[in-house]
């Protein structure tokens, strides 16, 4: 279905990357009836998406967003009852406290979720390993969120895709966007190398390279670039059944960030950012070895908690740019010339708000109003505090 991706093409509109954020967008919009091109520079899934742990969950990310996470984990789940298997799994998720210092957020985090209708819970050590059985490090306790779960990036995104496909859309991969065609100070499309695509619609979903696009047009975005790295062991028994990180607490894991989880092949995927580590800028062209601290403090983290995987070997690495606001939420919504629309800025967990911020856009392109709150992710927010 579609149309033929040659030279030419019109559409209602235009989205611009076909990560895990534009393939949600189109297939959004090609549901609501328009006919969209998703325009990709690599392949579907290829930068940060595919290189994502993709967990879809609620716990300890955003009290503002709550309402929109909690929709987005329902939309997940429903998409996966009804799209080919994507390796989704609603696994839970545990945020293991280091020390005593760490409860007091812990317990702030559960009392706020769970005023959301959530139900996260404190556990102790033996709870935690009835639940995580090879997780016999010395932790204080653990927070679990039962409704916390994984998919596999590239099989997602390559579903949402499909489903947007199967409405309509046509995607068209390798093959940069170069500029935003203006016609009349509005949207007109956009320019590749290849010839223009006509649309009166363009949605930039570039992820890290959306404020150089925007910029063609002259709206200035507050995108950064930062790595996003990961490490892989080599394919074990079952062994580690639920996602592990650590509580978001002033000092926890020295105010930084750890992600492990087991894949379906597997592979145990892991990383540590320590404080300092997050910030670490580049061109998302190009695509730099791993950190040896990176490497170091993951590794140290994981065997701290899982000490019997000390004889593993470790597989592989990855490196990939994610794209950062300055408040580490999405810019979804209109900006610049009337047409042009952004869903980027993701700050690395734009897998489980990908859904939400499709339903953004969406509602925008249709007039109607949203059910989540808009102004949480406006892209102009950063000059309206400016001008304040």
């Amino acid at each position: 279905m579609g149309m033929k991706p040659g030279a030419g093409m019109k559409a209602d509109a235009v989205v611009v990357g076909a990560g895990v954020v534009g393939a949600a967008v189109a297939r959004a919009l090609a549901v609501s009836g328009r006919r969209v091109v998703i325009v990709e520079q690599g392949v579907p899934g290829g930068a940060v998406s595919g290189a994502s742990l993709a967990c879809i969950g609620t716990h300890m990310m955003d009290e503002d967003e709550l309402p929109l996470l909690k929709w987005c984990c329902d939309e997940w789940a429903a998409f996966a009852s009804v799209a080919p298997d994507f390796e989704y799994s609603r696994c839970g998720q545990l945020r293991f406290l280091k020390q005593e210092s760490e409860r007091r957020s812990a317990d702030e985090w559960i009392g706020i979720e769970t005023a959301a209708g959530l139900s996260p819970t404190l556990l102790d050590p033996d709870a935690v390993r009835r639940i995580e059985p090879e997780l016999t490090g010395p932790i204080h306790a653990a927070t679990w969120s039962p409704n916390s779960a994984v998919v596999n990036p590239f099989l997602a995104v390559r579903r949402l895709l499909e489903a947007a496909q199967a409405a309509g859309a046509t995607l068209v991969s390798r093959r940069p966007v170069t500029a935003l065609r203006l016609a009349g100070g509005r949207i007109a499309g956009v320019e590749t190398a290849e010839g223009p695509i006509e649309a009166g619609i363009v949605v930039l979903a570039g992820g890290p390279w959306t404020a150089k696009l925007a910029a063609t047009a002259g709206v200035d975005l507050p995108i950064v670039p930062r790595k996003a790295q990961c490490l892989a062991t080599v394919s074990v028994p079952p062994s580690i059944r639920t996602v592990v990180g650590a509580c978001k607490a002033e000092g926890g894991v020295d105010a930084g960030y750890t992600q492990i989880q087991q894949a379906m092949s597997g592979q145990i995927l892991f990383n540590t950012v320590l404080e300092g580590g997050v910030t670490a800028a580049g061109s998302p062209d190009d695509i730099p070895e791993v950190d040896r601290a990176f490497i170091r403090d993951s590794v140290a983290t994981l065997l701290f908690l899982f000490p019997a995987f000390v004889q593993i070997d470790l597989l592989r690495s990855w490196v990939r740019y994610e794209a950062v606001t300055p408040d580490d939420r999405f810019l979804t919504g209109p900006a610049g010339p009337d047409g042009l629309f952004i869903a980027a800025g993701d700050g690395g967990t734009g897998f489980v708000r990908s859904l939400g911020m499709a339903r953004i856009i969406a509602d925008f392109v249709g007039g109607r109003e949203s059910p989540f709150r808009r102004d949480l992710y406006d892209p102009a927010r950063f000059d309206m505090k400016a001008a304040a």
